[in-house]
């Protein structure tokens, strides 16, 4: 069906609205409770247009497109309209800093957002560089308040695990109560009290966890305030680079976005599809484990009790010369499946072309991601990718190498040590737990000096002389291996089983516990688990 929307003749699908008709031909409408994985709620009311024929200001968001439709969405009376409603939103929220006449002075030296304990103004907020309210204040020419903003002193809300919540911030949108009820299929959190008491909230006073929160992220993703913010990432601001990958921190291999910073460095993921909740370990643990003061970033060499950090030829060499006489059965490398498919390649070549072993072990972690294995004997000298095998065998062995992100039992014991990069800092391919394979893209830089473990042991082959090994990039071995055809798991019917229920969600990921670099799943472990909820497409 056709309309006009400002003088522009559009096209409008079945049960459109008008907003979203105008939004899709890039006609923009001044709106704040509206989403793109929302119904409609009418709610705010800045999305108000004249329409030919209908009475006073109608919300575009809930009126439906129809045939010969005369709209428009820019009027003076509309503006004036738009603003008289911010303006009284912005009344209970910290918004001196919108209508400061020395805004502008402001921020040309403080860009960026102060940290503080409260949020008293767009200086100390999280949320500053892509608030939306901030947005429609410029566009709707804010210059004054019709009487000073009232600070309504709501504690702010810290003990939960993953999301910091100041209620002193929220202008009741309801996106969030909205968007867990939508990908929960009911509401752990909803509007309390009557009034001008009306706040977001649980039932008796509970705390997220013990109402049983997902932690899935969904409301921290939608509010557009900094109302609801990521207690690790709120304060890199907006991101510099978004890059969709896998997750690869289970076999459930979700399609997730992550944001780096300036620094090429992880600040937050998300999952690509909004429409479906993803885990708490693909929405908050990624940047945090990636990011950890532990990360190994430099080769380490043993002298005597201690480890020594070197450079890059230096610990290839000694690792080299050391191998040399362990060539044959008595050596083993050990990997597990959450290594790349091209990273697996090259540790099974080098195991058998370089090392003329058959002890190439790869394990397959359990439904909790733990990776253990037993060193067949006879094995004197072994490789390792992850803290896979017990502290009492590792012992026995007369060298132990050892390639990770994070320290562990296995490195503590080790010749020589290589910081190895992962998850969201490489490229490849995985598979995902029906086999398909998926694309690991590269979406930061590893700290330090950390590399790829393809590029490691490809090192490592060449210093002991092997030719084999010229491998110059992940696609390169991807091609020599075979693999083609790799898609994001897009399109999935329901949300993966660890999103429903947390205590489903795997502890471990290359043999470490990941509880140790990610803080907040300590707090989750110990809160009740929340209920389990089949949640369809």
């Amino acid at each position: 069906m056709e309309l006009t929307i400002n003088n522009t003749t559009v096209i409008a699908q079945p049960g459109e609205s008008v907003l979203h008709c105008a939004l899709r031909h890039a006609i923009d409408i001044p709106h704040l409770c509206t989403h793109p994985d929302l119904p409609a709620f009418g709610a705010c009311r800045l999305c108000v247009v004249e329409i030919d024929g209908m009475r006073g200001f109608p919300a575009s968001c809930t009126t439906p497109a129809v045939e010969g439709m005369v709209v428009r969405t820019h009027t003076p009376a509309l503006q004036d309209l738009r603003r008289g409603i911010l303006e009284l939103m912005l009344l209970e929220h910290p918004s001196t800093c919108l209508v400061c006449e020395k805004r502008e002075l402001c921020e040309k030296f403080r860009p960026h957002a102060a940290k503080a304990g409260r949020t008293v103004g767009c200086h100390t907020c999280n949320n500053k560089e892509v608030c939306e309210v901030r947005d429609l204040s410029q566009v709707l020419e804010l210059r004054e308040l019709p009487v000073p903003p009232i600070y309504r002193n709501i504690a702010l809300e810290r003990s939960d695990p993953f999301i910091d919540r100041d209620l002193n911030l929220c202008i009741l949108c309801g996106r969030c109560v909205r968007i867990c009820k939508a990908h929960h299929g009911q509401s752990t959190i909803d509007f309390v009290g009557r009034g001008t008491n009306t706040r977001i909230g649980e039932a008796f006073g509970r705390s997220l966890a013990e109402a049983g929160c997902r932690f899935c992220g969904s409301c921290v993703d939608v509010c557009p305030t900094g109302s609801l913010a990521d207690r690790y990432g709120k304060w890199f601001g907006a991101p510099t680079g978004t890059v969709a990958t896998t997750c690869t921190l289970c076999d459930e291999a979700c399609a997730i976005a992550v944001e780096s910073n300036a620094r090429k460095r992880a600040v937050t993921a998300s999952g690509v599809e909004t429409r479906l909740p993803i885990c708490v370990l693909g929405r908050f643990a990624i940047p945090e484990f990636l990011n950890a003061a532990s990360r190994l970033t430099k080769p380490q060499v043993r002298v005597g009790e201690r480890m020594r950090e070197v450079p890059w030829p230096q610990a290839l060499a000694q690792a080299a010369e050391r191998l040399q006489p362990f060539v044959g059965d008595g050596f083993a490398l050990v990997c597990d499946r959450s290594s790349t498919l091209e990273d697996r390649h090259v540790f099974r070549a080098f195991t058998q072309d370089v090392m003329r072993s058959p002890q190439y072990i790869e394990i397959r972690p359990d439904v909790r991601g733990v990776s253990r294995h037993a060193l067949p004997e006879g094995v004197r000298a072994a490789l390792l990718t992850g803290a896979f095998v017990e502290c009492d065998r590792l012992a026995q062995l007369e060298l132990l190498i050892v390639q990770d992100c994070h320290p562990s039992s296995a490195s503590e014991r080790a010749a020589v040590v290589f910081p190895a990069a992962a998850l969201a800092e490489v490229a490849g391919t995985c598979t995902d737990g029906e086999g398909v394979m998926r694309p690991l893209r590269k979406a930061c830089e590893a700290p330090g000096g950390a590399r790829p473990d393809w590029l490691i042991i490809c090192d490592l082959a060449r210093a002991m002389g092997a030719t084999r090994f010229e491998y110059a990039s992940a696609q390169a071995i991807a091609a020599d291996v075979g693999v083609n055809g790799v898609g994001l798991r897009l399109g999935r019917a329901a949300a993966p089983p660890a999103a429903i229920d947390p205590a489903l969600r795997r502890t471990h990921f290359r043999g470490h516990r990941l509880e140790d670099t990610v803080s907040g799943l300590r707090d989750l472990s110990a809160a009740a688990p929340a209920p389990a909820v089949a949640v369809g497409g």
